[in-house]
């Protein structure tokens, strides 16, 4: 949602219309002399007035042809007493009256075609007691009665599809107790009542397609008065949204809608407002065609995002503000950062351990496994395994390279999950330059996949859909640690400091499922965190040693990647990445044991990096020969 801004430092806008491409919204605006005035706003010029009628003192704008170029509405106007009066503007002649009916003192400009030659509203019949009636105007013809319904009192025409041929809204029914009923015009059928909904006392046509023949809106539901967006057309006569896409296969337990106000031309996509205040799109079964999106190839060697063929979208009802959740909401690069900072700096957190003699070789296998607690359980988690080989060099120089394998689960809101595996490369270097200083150089490779399975709801049901792409996550650690720097009674105090930057990019993939499903474009993000901390080792016995970790980081980004896309068939959307936790603490408790030829460590580690409890248990064993 953009912000519109206001009209020379005015304190109110409102906008009523839109063109076909999105790109000129029109409405109105406060000024800031506190007069009102019809407005057209486009990204290069922001909101410019449309001035008034004649020196009149107010104008408002209420709809904007397909192009943009022909704006229609109301304004008062200044040669006729001020009075309210149906205009119609170009950039060519600006604001020009459509005149009044017959002599009556009000008209107004509701809706105009898709090329600007046919407006319709609604008008003072003076002809008629200055009724309310709907009209058609037409530069060869003027302003035209559409009459009234069934010897009706009042009517006023609200819609008009394309070309002009098709007018639709609400009228008093003279053969129904001059209840408010939604009809359609046309030049040889007249206007035509679209009845009620469920014994209802009232229906509004507000919106039809290009053609003509599906007509939106709203009515009663019932004799309780409960407002349900509509849907008609001459084959299904006027049912709900909700029971339009319940025909086309979808699962909505209970209507949520309130009014439909708007529809694509080929009739298949319906937006208005839910009973929860929200916008809704609404959209029947639609053919997707998808885009490839591997040009340029995916970033992991091997790995090729699925390439789902051409499919059928399910029908569906998108309440707007619950959908960008799940949109802004879906983790994209997060997990893959997650996974390789444990890997850094949890399997290989203590390089002091590793260092050998010249000469000497040793093998290793490590593992981490991690869960996150949140909402009362765990319910996120990963784990590695990892083996490799070091050798001692000359002047306190050892050199390791390790390879393993990484999976993850995170879950996101309604039953939705983003699964990560991986495989991954670990080169480390570490030498001993001074009495107790140990400098190491961590390098990090890990490519893999993600299948990311996103949830949302279809009116007030949960839908799905799915997506599964490539991933590459580089990074590097510098760390420099002092081994017994302090020592108290038995106990050695080993401070150390680090920083690590991890970039991690995953593919752009389509989704397949569900009932609006999502092509993500590619994203990447970079991590860079410093680190203080120490370890403090306690001998319990020859075989045994109690260590204890204190330790605190902050990252230095503010904010985690941007996510863009497009919902296939509808819009694009792009989401700026959100705050990301820069400071937390981390505290572990192990054991240093021997056990045969070899010696290890398992700790246990708690730490408040994300905003579950995060806690992990890491294991080791080495082999010297």
């Amino acid at each position: 949602m953009t912000d519109l801004g206001n009209l020379n430092n005015g304190n109110a806008t409102t906008p009523y219309g839109v063109s076909a491409d999105g790109n000129v919204v029109v409405g109105l605006a406060r000024d800031g002399s506190s007069r009102y005035r019809a407005f057209v706003w486009t990204q290069a010029g922001g909101i410019v007035s449309l001035g008034t009628l004649n020196g009149g003192n107010s104008s408002s704008a209420n709809a904007v042809s397909g192009d943009g170029s022909v704006v229609v509405g109301t304004a008062q106007d200044g040669t006729n007493a001020n009075r309210n009066t149906a205009f119609r503007w170009t950039a060519a002649s600006g604001i020009v009256s459509l005149g009044m009916m017959n002599g009556g003192p009000f008209s107004q400009g509701l809706a105009v075609s898709a090329d600007g030659s046919v407006v319709v509203g609604s008008a003072y019949d003076g002809a008629s007691q200055t009724r309310n009636t709907a009209f058609r105007w037409t530069q060869a013809g003027g302003m035209t009665s559409l009459g009234m319904l069934n010897g009706g009192n009042t009517s006023q025409a609200q819609g008009v599809n394309s070309d002009g041929s098709v007018v639709v809204g609400v009228a008093n029914d003279g053969a129904n107790r001059n209840a408010s009923t939604a009809f359609r015009w046309t030049q040889t059928g007249g206007m035509v009542s679209l009845g009620m909904l469920n014994g209802g006392l009232r229906s509004e046509a507000l919106a039809v397609n290009a053609n003509g023949d599906v007509v939106v809106g709203q009515a009663n539901a019932d004799s309780t008065g409960t407002s349900r967006a509509i849907r008609w057309t001459q084959a299904t006569g006027m049912i709900t949204v909700e029971q339009w896409l319940r025909n086309n296969g979808a699962t909505i337990p209970t209507d949520v809608t309130v009014a439909a106000r708007g529809i694509s031309a080929d009739g298949t996509t319906i937006v208005g407002e839910l009973a929860n205040g929200h916008p809704f799109i609404a959209r029947g079964p639609v053919g997707v065609t998808q885009t490839p999106v591997t040009t340029p190839p995916p970033t992991t060697p091997g790995v090729t995002p699925s390439q789902p063929a051409p499919f059928v979208a399910a029908a569906g009802l998108m309440d707007v503000v619950n959908f960008q959740a799940s949109l802004g909401g879906t983790p994209r690069t997060a997990p893959q950062l997650q996974t390789g900072d444990m890997i850094v700096n949890g399997a290989h957190s203590s390089p002091l351990t590793t260092l050998l003699a010249p000469g000497r070789s040793a093998v290793w296998t490590a593992g981490d496994v991690a869960v996150a607690g949140g909402g009362g359980g765990l319910d996120a988690g990963s784990g590695l395994g990892e083996g490799g080989i070091a050798h001692g060099f000359e002047h306190g120089v050892t050199v390791k390279f390790g390879v393993g394998g990484v999976a993850s689960r995170t879950p996101l809101a309604l039953g939705g999950a983003s699964n990560t595996t991986g495989t991954y490369v670990v080169p480390e270097a570490s030498m001993l330059f001074g009495p107790g200083l140990v400098a190491t150089v961590t390098g990090y490779l890990n490519w893999g996949t993600a299948d990311i399975r996103r949830g949302y709801l279809n009116a007030n049901s949960q839908d799905i859909s799915f997506g599964s792409t490539a991933t590459l996550t580089a990074g590097a650690r510098a760390r420099l640690d002092w081994q017994d720097a302090l020592r108290f009674g038995k106990t050695g105090f080993s401070p150390y400091a680090s920083i690590t930057y991890l970039n991690t990019r995953l593919d752009a993939y389509i989704e397949t499922g569900g009932s609006f499903p999502v092509r993500f474009d590619a994203s990447h993000e970079n991590s860079t965190v410093a680190r203080i901390g120490g370890d403090m080792l306690t001998p319990l016995t020859e075989q045994l040693g109690l260590v204890t970790r204190l330790e605190y980081a902050h990252r230095f980004e503010r904010t985690g990647a941007a996510t863009t896309g497009q919902i296939l068939g509808l819009s694009n959307f792009a989401f700026d990445g959100g705050n990301v936790k820069q400071d937390w603490g981390r505290a572990g408790l192990g054991l240093r044991y021997r056990l045969g030829p070899g010696d290890g460590l398992i700790m246990v580690n708690t730490s408040n990096q994300t905003n579950r409890n995060l806690t992990w248990l890491s294991a080791s064993y080495r082999i010297v020969f």
